[in-house]
């Protein structure tokens, strides 16, 4: 699958969240007010509550989220080409 078209919908479409703070999200370096929301979606995506979005603008935890989980997730398809070759 090509993956391009799904990395340019989120990290470089217009959107809540500046391109550079998405790319920078998408890269692991995230800022600290969405720190903890974002150390869920790569390792607990399940814990996330409620609570861990309260007082976020949607569009802003959607963008990150999908920012840091589209990462998260080529990241560890590399890995497993990488151990597959």
């Amino acid at each position: 699958m090509d993956w391009q078209p799904v990395c340019d919908a989120i990290l470089a479409s217009e959107g809540a969240l500046p391109r550079p703070l998405r790319e920078a999200i998408f890269a692991g370096d995230d800022p600290p007010e969405l720190a903890v929301l974002l150390d869920k979606v790569r390792r607990h995506a399940y814990r996330i509550v409620d609570a861990d979005v309260a007082g976020l603008e949607v569009d802003v935890a959607v963008e990150a989220t999908l920012a840091a989980a589209l990462g998260c997730a080529l990241r560890d398809r590399a890995r497993a080409l990488e151990a597959l070759s």
